[in-house]
This record gives structure tokens, C-alpha cells and sequence, in this order.
């Protein structure tokens, strides 16, 4: 197994290093992405799963825990609108895409529901294992749609958005070799998240409870260490490969199929988020890249890690995805009943 994830490692890192050189947004994650998938769907032994998924994932919760500032919550108090629109998005967002995978698809009712969710793929390949979905089938839907959207959204937001006039703080410094400051605090906050994390049972512990530690003490102004970009570079690298890893053992025409369902639901999902984001945009003045980010039906650290490529906020854009975590974890589990799932054709 570690050789498979060494292989995958060095795909991805010449996966990013093509995208790098092509000057692509987001590279290292897209690269790496990209390569890992065709790999994986080659079947080339490459491996890259939830567990060691996790060191890079509590670099990237420090990474994000630096975009916090003691400014944020002043700024956030001009996102009421948009965290007050949220649920609705998501409610719209799940009925059409739950609708979709039923007559389209023709998957089964609870497999169809978990696959349709604005959630995350680890909740609702769980919860939705324990109410009869098909684990396998919720679980590539989501990674298909995270793929998609991670692969397609940058491009479209660096087309159409004139750069910020005050862009965000940046998270990294061009250093070579990490400070002692940032082996101590920055150390400091992935080791005592972990633990925090991991005791609290939060979902995702491996990256929210370091972002949550790093985000306290960035937000509070005790510190104001940033990471080296070559270590963000590194963890990126490592997401990119696990979800163009999870392909693994598909055919190349159940990869399109897969791939042409997720692109359905996607398509569904980022004409709403779009929206969602002109109309908003247009009512409260806020910067529409930035909420098209926020309410993007991509994952946590995928979407942050895109706003961190653009300069934009991408502490604005945590806290809206946490929010629909959140909401998503709690509502969906207590909104399915199979029985009402059947939709007429």
C-alpha cells in the first residue's frame, strides 16, 4: 500500500507540475487530480484512501485556519443575506438533484437521495450505507461531482472576475524551510486539532479540528504565522491524488457513466449557484466570484483552496461551507423516508 500511495504521490506531483507549467489555476490540485484519475482508470498501481488522506488534509486545516483574521467577523456580518439564503439554495439544490438520479439515473430511492445531497462524501456514504444507498454508487457520485466541479470552476471564475481590488491576505510565504515559529505554532495547531478533532468527533476531525485551532489563534491575533508554499504545494499534491484515486477499479465506460450522471447533477447545481450568486451580488454589492464560491457544491478545503489561487476571502468561504455541512448532516438523515422517496415517471 505505501508503494501504491509513493506512485500515486509521484503521478499527482508531475500531474501538477504539467499544470504549473501551463498556467492553470490551482494546479498542484488539478494536476495531481487529473493524473491520478487516469492512472487509476488505467490501472496503474496507484493508491492514495481516507488514511492517508489525512496528513495532508490537517496541513491544509492549518493552511485555511491562516486566512482567518481579526477582521473577519466584521466582514462576515455582510454576509447575513447570503448565510440566511442558504438553506433555501441547498433545499432547491437537493430536490432537483435527488429528482435526477431517480428518473434519469433510475437509481433506488435511498440511493438516489444520499447521491442527490449537497453533502459531503464521507457523511453520506455513511449515513446513507445505514438507510440501504448503495455506498459505492453515493460515494463516486460525490467524488465525480467534487471532480468536476474543482476542475471546471476555477477556469470559469478566473474568465469572467476582475481581480480584487484588496485581495486576501496571503496564507504561505516563499520560504524553504519552515521557522520556528511555524514548527511551534504551526505544529502546534495540527497536533492539538488532531487531538481536539478527533475527541469532539467532528466530521472530517482530520482536517476541521486543525483549521478550527489555527482559525482561533489567527482570529484572536495571538499569532500570524503563514506556511511555506512549497508544504501547501506538497498537501495539495496529496488531495488531488485521493480523489483522482477513487476511480480506482472502474472500467473507462463505467468512469463515463458515472462521470455523464455526476455531470448532470453538477450542471444542475452550478447553473443555481450561479444564480444564487448574480442575484445576491447584485442586491447586497457583494463580490458574486466570491459567493459563487461560497454557495459552490464543491468540497470544503477544495473550495478555500480555490479562493486562496484567486485572492479572495477564503475565511468568507469556510464559513459558508461549513454551514452547509452542518446543515446538510443534521436535515438530511431526518428528511428521508424512504416511502416518500418514489417519484412518479
Amino acid at each position: 500500500m505505501v508503494a501504491r500511495f509513493v506512485a500515486a504521490i509521484v503521478v499527482g506531483a508531475a500531474g501538477g507540475a504539467l499544470f504549473a507549467a501551463m498556467a492553470a489555476p490551482l494546479p498542484w490540485v488539478l494536476g495531481s487530480m487529473a493524473a491520478c484519475a487516469l492512472a487509476s482508470i488505467a490501472r496503474l498501481p496507484v493508491a492514495a484512501g481516507a488514511a492517508t488522506r489525512r496528513p495532508m488534509a490537517a496541513v491544509i486545516g492549518v493552511v485555511l485556519g491562516c486566512s482567518f483574521h481579526p477582521g473577519l467577523l466584521g466582514l462576515a456580518r455582510e454576509w447575513w443575506l447570503p448565510l440566511m439564503l442558504l438553506p433555501v439554495f441547498l433545499a432547491i439544490s437537493a430536490l432537483l438533484c435527488v429528482a435526477w438520479f431517480r428518473r434519469v439515473a433510475g437509481f433506488d430511492p435511498a440511493t438516489a437521495y444520499f447521491a442527490g445531497m449537497p453533502g459531503g462524501i464521507a457523511e453520506m456514504v455513511l449515513i446513507g450505507g445505514e438507510r440501504g444507498a448503495d455506498e459505492r454508487t453515493v460515494g463516486l457520485i460525490h467524488a465525480a461531482r467534487i471532480f468536476l466541479v474543482v476542475f471546471v470552476l476555477p477556469f470559469v471564475i478566473r474568465h469572467v472576475h476582475a481581480p480584487a481590488a484588496i485581495p486576501a491576505s496571503p496564507v504561505t510565504v516563499a520560504s524553504s524551510w519552515p521557522d520556528p515559529a511555524l514548527l511551534l505554532w504551526g505544529g502546534g495547531s495540527m497536533t492539538a486539532g488532531l487531538l481536539i478533532g478527533r475527541a469532539l468527533r467532528l466530521p472530517a476531525w482530520h482536517l476541521m479540528g486543525p483549521l478550527a485551532v489555527s482559525a482561533a489563534l489567527h482570529a484572536t491575533g495571538i499569532t500570524d504565522f503563514r506556511v511555506p508554499a512549497w508544504l501547501l504545494a506538497a498537501a495539495q499534491v496529496g488531495l488531488g491524488a485521493t480523489i483522482g484515486c477513487r476511480f480506482g477499479g472502474l472500467s473507462l465506460r463505467a468512469f463515463a457513466r458515472i462521470l455523464a450522471l455526476a455531470a448532470g447533477s453538477t450542471l444542475i447545481l452550478l447553473t443555481l449557484t450561479f444564480a444564487f450568486a448574480i442575484v445576491l451580488g447584485t442586491a447586497t454589492g457583494l463580490d458574486p466570484a466570491l459567493l459563487a464560491l461560497a454557495y459552490s457544491p464543491g468540497g470544503l478545503a477544495e473550495m478555500s483552496m480555490v479562493a486562496i489561487s484567486l485572492a479572495l476571502e477564503p475565511g468568507v468561504v469556510i464559513i459558508h461551507h461549513l454551514a452547509r455541512v452542518v446543515m446538510v448532516l443534521i436535515v438530511a438523515p431526518l428528511a428521508f423516508r424512504p416511502s416518500i422517496q418514489e417519484i412518479p415517471s
